[in-house]
Parts: C-alpha cells; structure tokens; sequence
C-alpha cells in the first residue's frame, strides 16, 4: 500500500481530520503550502468565516462566497463586506442562473453594541444579502435593525417573511417601539419552520404599569392573539394541526408584565410543542390557578425553564414557582434563574425544595445566580440527589456557596456531570487548619471524581477582602492544597480560578495541570480588586510565561471583576 505523503494528502476525510485539530491561522498557513491540501479544505475554510472590524478587504468575499454557511461579522461600518457578498449576483428574479448555486448561506450573525446607530447604506445592503438567502435557517442579529426609516424596516420585515426555511431567529437589543415590536411579533408567528424565537428587547414605554403603551391595556396584544386564533381556524378547515412549531421562546420582555388575557390564552393554545420557555414577567394581580391550568393544558412538552431578573423592575412576578410546582408533567431537565424572586427567602426555598422533591430524578441542568437566600444544604442537595445533572453553576463572587461541612454530609451521584461552577466554604467552628486540610481534601477528592468533567470553575466563599497569607489562597497548591485531587479529570478542558487562587501557584501546578489534563486548552484567572497584598501581573511570572511557549494551543484569560 502506498502510504506516501501524496497519496495520504489525496484523501478528503484524512486531510479535514488533520485540519480539525489546527487553529484557522495554522490552516490557512497548511492550505498555502501544498495545492492538493488548497483543494481539500477550501470548501470547509471557507464555510464558516468571522469577519472582526479588523478585516479590511473584502474583495475576496465574492470569489468564495458559494462555500459559505455560516457568516458572522460586526456592525461596525461593515456595509462594504455586506455589499461584496452579493456583488454581481444576478436578481433574485432571474431565471438564468440558480442563485442558490452561487450564494446558499444557512447561519448569518450580525451583531453591534446597543448604542451605535446603523446607517441607511448599512441597513440596505442588509436587506439585500436578506433577499439573496433563501436557504437560511438561522438568523442573529441586532435589534437595531428595527430602529430605523418605517420603510426599511417595513423592508426588513418583508424580507423576513419570505425565509420559508428559517427555523432559529434571535434578536438582540435594549429597547423597540411598542408598535415595531407587535409587527415583528407577528411577523415571527406566521413563519411556516420557525422552532426557536428568541427577543432579546425590551418593548419601549413599558417601565411602569400607569404608562399607556403598557401590556395591561395596549389592545395591540389583542390584535395578535386574535391573529393567531384565525390562522389556526384556517389550519383546522384545512386539516392541518394548530398552534405554532415553536419548541424555544423568549418573548420580548415588559417591565410592566404581561397581560393575562393574552399570556394565559397563548400559551394553553397556540404552543403545544414548547419545549423551552424563558418566563416572561406577569403582571402582580395575577391568577396563579389560571396560569397553572394554561400551562398544564397547552405545554405538555415543557421540560426546560429560565427565568431572568431586570434590576429595578424585581417587583414583578414570573410565575416560576407556580410552574415548579404543579407543572412541568415530563420532568425538569433544565433549570436556570437568576434572583428571580427580588430576595424573597421563602419564595427561594420553596422553589429550591420543590426541586428536590418533583425534579431530581430528571434535572440535567442546574443554573441559579445572585440569590444570597441559596442555602449550602439546598446547594449540595442538588449534587447529592439528582443522579443525571450535566451541568451546576451557582456561583459568583461573594455570594453563597457550598459549605465543607454540607459537601462532606454524603456523596455526589451526578458522575455524568460536565461542567461544574462552584463556591466553597469553610466551617467558621473549626479553628484547625489540619481538620480543614483534611475536609478540603475530601471535598476536592469528591471533585476529582467527576471524571466526564470539562469545565470546571472554583472559588472560595469569602466577606471582604482575602490578604496574601490567607490560608485559603493556597487551597489550589500541590504543597498546602489539594490540586492533587483533581489528576482524574483527564477530559477537563477549562480550569477557571475564582478569588485569585491562582496568586500561590507556581511552576509545579502549571506542569502538573499540563501532563495531567491532556485536553486542557484554556484557563481563566480571575482578578479581584478587593484583595489586598497581590502582584497581578500574571505575565510577569515565570511558570505562566512558560505555559504560553511550551503550550501555545492553551489560552490564558484574566479576567477583572
């Protein structure tokens, strides 16, 4: 058998297996060295292309523009690469040429910061490569987009419309017009593919509930419950099955909360497929019994719920524990909130405990920030109790955490868990570091045995400032720590340090996460200004310096608080 470099660079599979383990720079230099390799990749570089602000010349996006799928790039002043990608294509009427051919992107990612303003020439040529994409199946963009000319935005609009294939839209925003905001809605509701809708905005004039663009008496939402009640009456003459395919929805949020004439009717009729839903905000006067029955009857499917806190607008409700509780008949697979509940203790623990009680069995995904009622119990309980957990993130610096007394009342069972986000604690009772050396290591030895790990971010519980010779600074040392423990998590792929653990590290940790974690390719240090006594200056040290030439594939990110 010829098993010459020729003859092995001729076979298509070897050659992307090969470029799959090299960064995109490391790719482009492979390509340019040998015309078989060009020949192969050509198609897969060019299929997937970020263009950052820093790429200046687009004249090569429409010499490989049929290979591209998925395209992502910023705002910022980049309708020069949106007019180049459909640079002397043909209309979209002709019948000469298959556009498809020359232009089939499936994923386009448009995004800028909530403050700059698209220009008119921007927006044009976004709404051109619109009009050229007739395969596109996804779709994430600015929400800035809707701030514009009513014509182009009308434009838009009509061109988001005829995406026959779109199956995921997600927009991204601070704040859109109330009467913008119904259209788009609309506009979404009546995509014959659409399973995944995603706003990421606020509908404007909705901060206080006297306002009058308010949902408790805009009759606007009137207008779109009654159009979705029409097109399901034409589905059923037609013989087709009502409601929306929608399996994931976040709706647009509204500080007043939504109405329940509208809420409740939407979701008992018009989303029998739902799956995920991010709860929206109700208003207080709510009937819980009415909201339960409206989930109970029109999202049987629902297993997966996020609910977000909006600073300010906390006094709102969410429905979160009504749906714990009595809903959800599948199972909980996915829990994430974040304060939800203002800093109501009772609320927090009965959503905690119901939980444990009615969802152990199922959650695959825990997420619970900024909530100082979490008690350690509760915490642990999740780890001890719910065998199929893959992911548990509950922390953030200063909030509470896993105590070492609680980790050590019994054993984790979640072995399939892959990424892991959390605070520990000490006993305050316990004055003897070699008690403490010894609870640490126990619990580290516990972390050490969820072998299918591959993130992993720790912190220590603290209130106030941690000096340099804190002894929990060193709790991630090979000598006064328990960095040993964790030599089994040989799938990690990222090693994320809270509270400056990383300041005691020397040469011996960096060797020892090299040669034992085999997949590591990035760690996070984080910098906290309220610690007093620390050099900073991570680059400055020899063994991180050592890291980055020896291990060059391994990204080092500091982060400040």
């Amino acid at each position: 058998m010829d098993t010459s470099p020729h003859r092995l660079l001729s076979v298509p599979e070897l050659v992307v297996l090969i470029a799959s383990f090299l960064s995109p720079c490391y790719v482009s230099q492979w390509m340019q060295t040998c015309r078989t390799v060009y020949r192969q990749l050509e198609p897969t570089f060019w299929s997937h292309l970020n263009l950052t602000a820093s790429y200046t010349d687009p004249s090569a996006l429409p010499r490989y523009r049929h290979h591209f799928r998925t395209l992502q790039l910023d705002w910022w002043h980049r309708e020069d690469h949106l007019a180049a990608l459909i640079e002397e294509l043909p209309p979209t009427t002709s019948r000469q040429t298959n556009v498809i051919e020359l232009f089939n992107l499936k994923k386009l990612v448009l995004r800028c910061s909530n403050v700059y303003r698209i220009e008119e020439d921007e927006m044009d040529a976004f709404v051109k490569v619109l009009s050229y994409s007739h395969n596109l199946t996804e779709l994430d963009i600015t929400a800035n987009v809707l701030h514009h000319r009513p014509d182009l935005v009308d434009r838009f609009l009509e061109k988001i419309e005829q995406l026959p294939n779109l199956q995921r839209l997600a927009l991204h925003g601070s704040e859109v017009e109330a009467e913008v905001a119904h259209r788009f809605l609309q506009v979404c509701f009546r995509l014959p593919q659409l399973i995944d809708l995603q706003c990421h905005f606020i509908i404007s004039g909705s901060h206080y509930p006297s306002m009058p663009d308010n949902g408790l008496c805009d009759p606007r939402f009137a207008i779109l419950l009654k159009s979705l009640q029409d097109a399901d009456k034409k589905k059923s003459d037609a013989g087709e099955p009502r409601g929306l395919r929608l399996k994931s929805l976040k709706l647009p949020h509204i500080c007043g909360g939504y109405p329940q004439d509208f809420l409740f009717p939407f979701l008992r009729s018009h989303v029998p497929h739902l799956e995920r839903l991010r709860l929206p905000f109700i208003h207080q006067e709510y009937d819980s019994q009415n909201f339960e029955d409206s989930i109970l009857e029109g999202c049987l499917r629902l297993q997966h719920i996020r609910s977000d806190y909006f600073p300010g607008y906390g006094i709102t409700k969410c429905g979160l524990s009504d749906v714990i509780r009595h809903c959800v008949p599948l199972g909980l697979k996915t829990f994430r909130a974040e304060c939800p509940f203002g800093f109501y203790q009772r609320e927090c623990q009965s959503v905690m405990q119901y939980i444990l009680d009615h969802h152990a069995a199922t959650l695959e995904d825990f997420e619970f920030w900024g909530c100082f009622y979490n008690s350690s119990t509760d915490l642990h309980s999740v780890l001890a109790r719910c065998r199929n957990l893959k992911r548990f993130c509950v922390c953030r610096t200063g909030e509470n955490g896993i105590e070492f007394k609680d980790a050590l009342s019994s054993a984790w069972i979640c072995h399939d868990l892959e990424q892991l986000n959390l605070l520990l604690g000490r006993d305050n009772n316990v004055p003897m570091r070699k008690t403490v050396n010894q609870q640490g290591k126990t619990v580290d030895a516990q972390i050490g045995g969820l072998v299918k790990l591959e993130e992993l971010s720790l912190g220590c519980v603290r209130i106030g400032p941690i000096m340099k010779d804190s002894p929990v600074m060193k709790d991630l040392t090979l000598e006064d720590g328990w960095l040993a423990e964790l030599a089994g998590l040989k799938k990690l792929r990222h090693f994320c340090m809270l509270t400056n653990l990383w300041v005691w590290m020397g040469q011996a940790e960096v060797e020892f996460m090299v040669s034992n974690w085999p997949n590591l390719d990035k760690i996070s240090l984080h910098m906290n200004e309220e610690m007093d006594g620390f050099d900073l200056d991570v680059f400055s040290k020899p063994h991180w310096r050592w890291l980055k030439e020896k291990r060059p594939h391994i990204a080092l990110i500091i982060k400040e608080w």
